[in-house]
């Protein structure tokens, strides 16, 4: 083979190994820790929050002018949390495939498997299994992970090389003919910044997919206990419906005997039938609650049956200091808004090192078939000279979207105060009316009920007493259900971080696909 055509031949390989050791030095490990733990996370987000108060960032303008002057807006609020986070080593993140959602078959086949046990009561912890299996929540949040991770995977893979024929003519139509080869050489660590800032949204995404199955799961605590009062007011309501209906047969026994008149009857047969439309609104009212739990379980139309449980089991008595230090330490909501504004911190770095040139490389070789036959070869390396565009109003924005998620934060915790302070109220009010209804206002109704129909079949009281002291009882027996019921479903909001809502939409907002980690646009 001629030597200009063996020169011809080793070109691509010289190329290609120059672009490998471009990617080999651009690809050595930023000092950025985006594999720690999440206590970890946790303690340098409270560290870097501390360090700047509220008000210290400065105005917008003044950041803008900062960031024309200098290229990098706020960097004194900034300090504290960059040399923080540049103190560690990068942790490699390893791609792994997300779960798979159950099918539709294994969701029927979960149902079939629970509806088989018709007659048997079912448990909390089987409602619990149908809803992780058929609430359309989760799978929304496990395909937001999903995207979380597809985009962690995407900004870190390094540009493909582009390689070309060239033909060109001189003294005759294509009398020079080539190849060529060119690679963009990524700086700065450009890439592991990239990776770092959607490690830090992948942590915010699966915090999302434990707050959505925490939502579900507290969820249909909330609404088995509202069936269970459902069923206990309908077993109330059918307990008054058969003392109405031996009041209409002492009346009636009384009446033989002339000891009460025609009216007294009458008044018993009201009643009775009063009772019955308060037994069928019970009816109703359950219905509409196990309708209310199959919704959350993601199975409309499951079968109606009794469930296990007692709603009179007892609550353990929870405590304000106690319930906030959880919800402030567990709370995934706030796990999650910590996330984002670590991602919002390297973000920073990933726009100021965005002005660092990546460096263009290109290999070319044509053979001119004119005579005499020559070889011509040829390099090209480039980089853009970053004279106007400094990437200044990236950064800014940046430095923008780091404050908001320093203020979402503040702004989190002090809505879950907010909302702990209304539950624990009701909390307080419900566990003071359950013991009072049940040492002090049942025992009294029983004891009035039974005085009174004994003194009105001795003819001392009129029919009109017992009237009043049945629904003083069915009243009494109604309000300590409700004080029940109350007081478990604020206990569950409580020791659930206050997270409910099984079929309420996510609210914390996904990075959009292929943005996290880059700066104007996809691939750039």
């Amino acid at each position: 083979m001629p030597s200009h055509l063996n020169s011809l031949t080793r070109l691509p390989l010289f190329i290609a190994s120059a672009c490998l050791i471009g990617c080999q030095s651009a690809q050595k490990p930023t000092r950025l820790d985006y594999g720690v733990s999440r206590e970890k996370q946790r303690g340098r987000v409270e560290q870097s929050f501390a360090a700047t108060p509220p008000g210290k960032s400065g105005s917008s303008a003044r950041s803008a002018e900062s960031a024309d002057r200098t290229g990098a807006p706020g960097e004194s609020s900034l300090s504290e949390m960059e040399g923080e986070l540049s103190s560690a080593e990068v942790k490699p993140v390893s791609w792994e495939e997300p779960p798979t959602p159950l099918s539709d078959n294994d969701r029927t086949s979960l149902a079939a498997d629970i509806a088989a046990t018709t007659g048997q009561p079912l448990t909390l912890d089987e409602l619990q299994q149908l809803a992780l299996a058929g609430n359309p929540t989760l799978r929304q949040a496990g395909s937001m992970l999903q995207q979380a991770e597809g985009n962690w995977l995407q900004v870190g893979l390094y540009p493909n090389p582009v390689a070309g024929y060239d033909g060109t003519g001189n003294n005759g139509p294509f009398d020079q003919q080539g190849a060529f080869l060119s690679q963009n050489i990524v700086t700065a660590n450009k890439l592991q910044l990239n990776r770092a800032v959607a490690a830090h949204d992948m942590e915010r995404a699966r915090w999302d997919v434990e707050t959505q199955t925490l939502r579900v799961i507290n969820e249909i605590q909330i609404r088995y206990v509202a069936a269970l009062a459902a069923q206990k007011q309908v077993a109330v309501a059918e307990e008054l419906l058969r003392v109405a209906e031996e009041g209409i047969r002492i009346s009636e026994q009384l009446r033989e005997g002339e000891a009460v008149s025609r009216a007294d009857v009458l008044q018993a047969r009201l009643q009775y039938s009063q009772t019955q439309i308060l037994l069928q609104n019970a009816h109703y009212h359950a219905a509409a609650t196990w309708k209310q739990l199959g919704n959350v379980i993601g199975w409309p139309d499951l079968p109606q049956r009794p469930l296990e449980g007692n709603l009179t089991d007892e609550v353990p008595e929870l405590d304000w200091e106690t319930a906030w230090s959880q919800t402030l330490c567990n709370s995934p909501q706030l796990h999650a808004a910590q996330s984002r504004m670590a991602a919002a911190v390297v973000q920073v770095q990933r726009e100021k090192v965005q002005m660092i040139p990546d460096l263009r490389v290109s290999g070319n070789a044509w053979y001119d078939t004119i005579s005499p036959p020559t070889l011509m070869l040829g390099v090209n390396v480039g980089v853009a000279v970053p004279i106007f565009d400094r990437n200044q109003g990236n950064i800014n924005a940046a430095v923008g979207q780091l404050n908001a998620a320093r203020a979402e934060v503040t702004r989190l915790e002090l809505v879950l105060r907010d909302r702990l302070a209304q539950a624990f109220a009701r909390y307080e009010s419900a566990r003071n009316q359950v013991h009072t209804y049940k040492e002090t206002i049942l025992p009294t109704a029983e004891e009035n009920l039974s005085l009174t129909v004994k003194n009105y079949e001795e003819g001392e009281f009129d029919f009109l007493r017992v009237l009043t002291a049945r629904r003083y009882l069915f009243d009494a027996n109604v309000n300590y259900v409700s004080a029940l019921s109350e007081m478990k479903t604020s206990a569950i909001e409580i020791q659930g971080m206050l997270l409910t809502g099984g079929l309420d939409p996510l609210e914390s907002d996904p990075t959009p696909a292929n943005q996290a980690g880059q700066t104007g646009g996809p691939g750039n």
